[in-house]
C-alpha cells in the first residue's frame, strides 16, 4: 500500500518534532502516513532497544501506517551515493506523494544544526531525484514523488506554508512524550531556568500557529514554487490575527 506522506527523521523523535502534528492530521483526513528514521539514536540517551520501543509507542499515538529504521549510524550520516540509493529505494518502496525531511541549510553544530539533521536533508533531497531515474542502481520501479517539503527551518527563514494542527495537538504531544529517554532522562542536567524541551516545542507551535490565526501550527519550506489552481484556496480557512 502506498504511503501518501512519508517523513524522514535523522533520529527517533525528530520526525515527531518536525511533523508529528501534520502526520496525525493527515491520518485523520484519511491519508496514509509513515516515518523513516535514519539512525537508531545510539549516541544519545538510552539504548537503541529503548529508543525503538519509544518510537513504536509514538507511532501508535500518531496512527502511522509505516515506521522503519535505516540504522545509518548516529552522528555518522553522510551524503554518499550509497545512502542516496538506500533512501531512493525506500521512496520507491512506499511511493509517497509528499516527502518531508529536515532542511539541509542549517547552522552547523549542536541542536538544530546537528550533522545528521542537515545531512538527512541532503540525502533525501538527492534521493528524491534519484528515485525516478530508471538507470539508477536502486531496487524497485522508478518513482517520482510529487513534492518535498522541509521542516526544521533555518533561523530567520520564512515558512512557505504553516499547517494548523490544533485539533490533533494532544496526540502529537503524547507522541513526543513517548521519547522519555531523550526528554525526561533523570541524569540529564538541566538548569532550573532552562525550558523543558516539551515547553520549547509547544512555544514553537504556538508561534507558527499565531502566524496563521491558529492556536498551534507546524511550518514547512518548499524550495520551489507551489502550483495553485485557485488562489482563493489560500485564504478560505485563514483567520485574521488579532
Amino acid at each position: 500500500m502506498p504511503v501518501d506522506i512519508l517523513a524522514f527523521g535523522p533520529h527517533p523523535d525528530d520526525a515527531e518534532i518536525g511533523a508529528g502534528g501534520l502526520l496525525r492530521k493527515m491520518k485523520a483526513r484519511g491519508h496514509t502516513t509513515g516515518i523513516v528514521d535514519m539512525t537508531t539514536g545510539d549516541m544519545g540517551w538510552g539504548t537503541p532497544e529503548i529508543r525503538a520501543g519509544e518510537s513504536a509507542e509514538a507511532a501508535a499515538f500518531l496512527k502511522l501506517d509505516v515506521r522503519e529504521n535505516l540504522d545509518l549510524g548516529d552522528c555518522r550520516i553522510e551524503d554518499t551515493f550509497e545512502n542516496r540509493c538506500r533512501v531512493a529505494g525506500i521512496i520507491r518502496k512506499h511511493r509517497p506523494q509528499i516527502l518531508l525531511a529536515p532542511h539541509y541549510d542549517l547552522p552547523i553544530g549542536r541542536g538544530l544544526g546537528h550533522n545528521d539533521h542537515y545531512k538527512t536533508g541532503e540525502i533525501v533531497a538527492n534521493a528524491y531525484n534519484l528515485a525516478h531515474l530508471a538507470k539508477a542502481p536502486v531496487e524497485g520501479a522508478p518513482f517520482q514523488a510529487k513534492a518535498l517539503y522541509h521542516y526544521f527551518l533555518p533561523p530567520g527563514t520564512k515558512a512557505t506554508f504553516v499547517v494548523d494542527v490544533g485539533e490533533w495537538v494532544d496526540d502529537w504531544f503524547a507522541a513526543l512524550d513517548c521519547h522519555k529517554s531523550q526528554f525526561y532522562h533523570p541524569d540529564r542536567p538541566r538548569p532550573a531556568a532552562f525550558p523543558h524541551p516539551r515547553e520549547a516545542f509547544e512555544a514553537n507551535a504556538r508561534y507558527w500557529g499565531f502566524q496563521i490565526g491558529a492556536k498551534f501550527g507546524q511550518a514547512y519550506l518548499a524550495t520551489g514554487p507551489l502550483k495553485i489552481d485557485d488562489p482563493m484556496m489560500l485564504v478560505q480557512h485563514v483567520q485574521p490575527r488579532p
